[in-house]
């Protein structure tokens, strides 16, 4: 039973007519009007019968004629006491706990005894099994008041009345994005910061966070989750293809380059098809073998003339939701879904088996769902194994099936999906519902009654809007600011801003690596094997595959920096979230061998300065690395059946001294003219072509690391001034003089380019000393490591 979906002002009727009323009436008109038979204080017309004021100045309203009196919404509004509205900030949200009832209790047999079919039911009315009767009956009666008023009326009126009305959408593309920055807050932060029962957090270190949102265009509540976390988060979007599709170019307050969106095997996004179901959840597995962290769920359509029913006319929407949310979380996962009255057997029954298949559940009304409306929503917190869940899931997709064929219900329904009877031995779960049915409902009809007041009444004000829209925002963690498309500013102002204070003096930014021409230049360069890392670098075919700094300014515009110091447009089509400065190559990727093969483009990252306007310069090398393996998985959609953008994805690291294990690693591809190449092959079945190693530090200049045999630790000596610090004691001042940051491992890297097809065989050797074969490599490190 929503509230109206508009509303709009409506004068006042005063009791007679007004004399400044009479009075601005000039002299000519008077003399007019009298001559007609008009009498001061009276009506026009044969019997006086005419209204005696003036028609008060407003817009006319769809065909009702001027002046019309609207006794129901005047008789509403003489019911209406501030005193009735109870605001919380922040609402409480009352968990329902469930820490011994399994859901593998029960067989998909034993559920389907609970099915229950019969006459379809097309209305509320004696669905008072769990709430109070009268709840129902005052909504209701509570809804009749709007009869009389249009949708511009009705939207005019909740504007002015709703404490919470001015938060708007934000600075979001819409209000579901305010919504679950609202809900996310009640739950302190449980979908974005996910955390195990036992409060450890349930993304790993290296992990990204993985969520899905369904029937959820055009992506409010993902917009919401990407300002919060930003490319560490990894999306997909599921929800109907067409007008209500996901509109990713409105995301202003994040960017939606790590949002990937499926529309199912049949392509249209249909959530009610069993096979799209099943092939979303295979989608998410390939990305992330657990499944998901959370799903986020906002389905609706329009009930426009069925407003009571909505809940009837949503079973299925509210069933097939729940039944992908169940295939899709990983255990101890958790899902937020959009529902509206809970009041038909049928929809507690189904609450009821997802309290089965989770530790938590509560039902919540944020305060950003407008009070007079019926919505609400479903929180399930820590998901069961997949093995609990099973019987429960496989039942729902049979009662799927069965309330997708028409032909086999005819004109009946199902009508429950949980014996009621059994359903009521949980008297906690029971007393839950009832007092959540009950506290909404009363809720909705104070804000009924409220906008029927207003709408009456235009005098009437909400004094409170400006202060609740501050504390709502500072307690949501939003900014009080407009909504706004992001500024693409000039390529000087935003290295300016990314590079902050290494900006100044750039030299740095073209220093070539130094080249190592023999086992001289290895002794000279490499103090100390363990420091240094290494990773293989493509063939630089063209100009264009050299390793190069890259900038990326805004959606699309990747730029790179070129040896003639220049900052250059890159043709090839790579999605890179803005605002992220990297090291990185362009390289060619292999798939098939022979004649077949194909090549096609690929973004390598190397290494990175700012990652999505996450500065990460001055982080140790290893740290700076993982996220630039985040940052490629995050933004990379391997899977994809079209592919519009080239692939993304982190340069392969090696400590150096594992060298001999890479070499081994290698084998012989068959390329388009029949030559032989060594090749590295890649997690896809595809591989690339080496044509020499890029080999950094770990360390700044005058740092080693060494290993205590009398304490058994790792410890840092700098070999200039003799200090020595542990690696668990390291001053906080002194992190950024023992690791390097970017710039100094960019600055201090080394090269070893293959440019005789013989230098990487396993055997080859050469008299030269300017040319480093692999034996000679191997050699070098082994008498580093002591074990030649």
């Amino acid at each position: 039973m929503d509230e109206p979906s508009d509303d709009e002002n409506s004068e006042p009727t005063p009791k007679k007519i007004k004399r400044e009323w009479v009075k601005s009436y000039s002299n000519k008109a008077m003399e007019m009007m009298k001559k007609m038979g008009y009498e001061n204080d009276k009506g026009l017309g044969k019997s006086n019968q005419g209204r005696l004021e003036p028609i008060i100045a407003v817009q006319q309203d769809g065909r009702r004629g001027f002046g019309l009196k609207l006794d129901t919404v005047q008789s509403s509004a003489g019911q209406w006491d501030p005193a009735c509205e109870e605001l919380e900030i922040p609402e409480p949200v009352l968990w329902l706990h469930n820490p011994g009832s399994r859901a593998d209790a029960y067989s998909l047999d034993q559920l389907m005894g609970h099915v229950v079919t019969g006459e379809k039911k097309l209305t509320l009315d004696g669905e008072t099994r769990y709430c109070e009767p009268a709840i129902l009956h005052h909504i209701i009666n509570a809804k009749t008041v709007f009869d009389d008023l249009n949708d511009s009326e009705k939207r005019r009126a909740r504007s002015r009345c709703n404490p919470f009305e001015t938060i708007r959408s934000s600075i979001f593309l819409n209000r579901a994005a305010v919504k679950m920055a609202n809900i996310d807050s009640m739950c302190d932060f449980m979908f974005t910061n996910p955390r195990d029962p036992a409060g450890e957090s349930l993304v790993a270190p290296d992990e990204l966070l993985y969520f899905t949102d369904m029937c959820a265009g055009p992506g409010g509540f993902s917009e919401y989750v990407l300002f919060r976390k930003s490319w560490e988060a990894k999306g997909f979007g599921f929800t109907l293809r067409g007008a209500n599709d996901f509109k990713l170019e409105k995301f202003f307050a994040a960017s939606p380059e790590s949002f990937d969106t499926f529309y199912g095997v049949k392509e249209d996004g249909n959530i009610f098809d069993e096979s799209n179901q099943d092939s979303l959840n295979e989608y998410v597995r390939m990305h992330t073998p657990q499944g998901v962290h959370f799903a986020m769920a906002d389905g609706g359509f329009s009930v426009e003339g069925q407003e009571n029913i909505q809940e009837i006319l949503s079973k299925q929407l509210y069933l097939c939701q729940f039944l992908t949310a169940l295939k899709i979380l990983r255990p101890n996962g958790s899902f937020v879904c959009k529902v509206f009255d809970l009041f038909t057997p049928f929809s507690v029954g189904l609450v009821y088996l997802m309290y089965k298949c989770f530790h938590q559940i509560a039902i919540i009304k944020p305060n950003s769902s407008r009070p007079a409306n019926s919505e609400r929503y479903l929180v399930c917190k820590y998901k069961r194994s997949d093995a609990e869940t099973a019987g429960i899931i496989a039942y729902l997709n049979t009662v799927n099936l069965m309330l997708s064929d028409e032909s086999q219900l005819e004109e009946n329904d199902v009508l429950e999906i949980f014996d009621a009877n059994e359903l009521a031995e949980d008297e906690d779960f029971l007393r839950y519902i009832i007092d959540s049915n009950n506290a909404i409902g009363k809720k909705q009809i104070v804000g009924l009654r409220k906008i029927a007041a207003f709408a009456q009444n235009l005098e009437l004000k909400e004094t409170k809007q400006s202060e609740v829209r501050q504390e709502c925002l500072k307690r949501w963690g939003l900014p009080d600011k407009l909504r706004q498309a992001p500024e693409i500013k000039p390529t000087d102002r935003l290295l300016d801003e990314l590079l902050a204070d290494w900006g100044n003096e750039r030299s740095w930014l073209s220093v070539p690596a130094t080249e190592m021409s023999g086992v001289a230049s290895l002794n000279t360069a490499v103090k100390n094997v363990a420091d240094w890392y290494f990773v293989p670098v493509g063939r630089e075919e063209t100009n264009i595959n050299a390793c190069s700094l890259f900038l990326c300014k805004s959606r699309g515009n990747l730029l790179r920096y070129t040896e003639h110091k220049k900052w250059e447009l890159v043709e090839t089509a790579f999605e890179v979230q803005p605002r992220s400065i990297f090291f990185g190559q362009i390289v060619y990727e292999f798939y098939g061998e022979g004649r077949t093969i194909q090549r096609v483009a690929a973004l390598h990252i190397i290494d990175g300065i700012c990652l999505g306007g996450i500065d990460i310069r001055r982080r140790p090398f290893r740290e700076r690395v993982s996220m630039c393996d985040k940052f490629a998985r995050s933004l990379n959609k391997p899977y994809r059946k079209e592919r519009t953008f080239g692939a993304l994805r982190s340069k392969p690291f090696f400590r150096l001294q594992d060298i001999g294990t890479f070499f081994a690693d290698m084998r012989h591809y068959v390329l388009k003219d029949n030559s032989q190449r060594f090749g590295y092959a890649l997690d896809d079945k595809k591989f690339f072509v080496p044509g020499g190693i890029l080999m950094f530090c770990d360390l700044t200049k005058y740092y080693v690391s060494a290993h205590s045999r009398s304490r058994g630790q790792l410890y840092y000596f700098n070999v200039k001034n003799k200090e020595a610090y542990y690696k668990d004691q390291i001053p906080s001042k002194k992190a950024n003089e023992i690791f390097a940051s970017f710039r100094c491992s960019f600055s201090y890297r080394l090269l070893w380019k293959w440019t005789d097809l013989r230098q990487v065989e396993e055997l080859a050797t050469d008299d030269n000393p300017k040319i480093l074969f692999r034996s000679d490599f191997v050699k070098f490190i082994a008498d580093k490591l002591g074990h030649s």
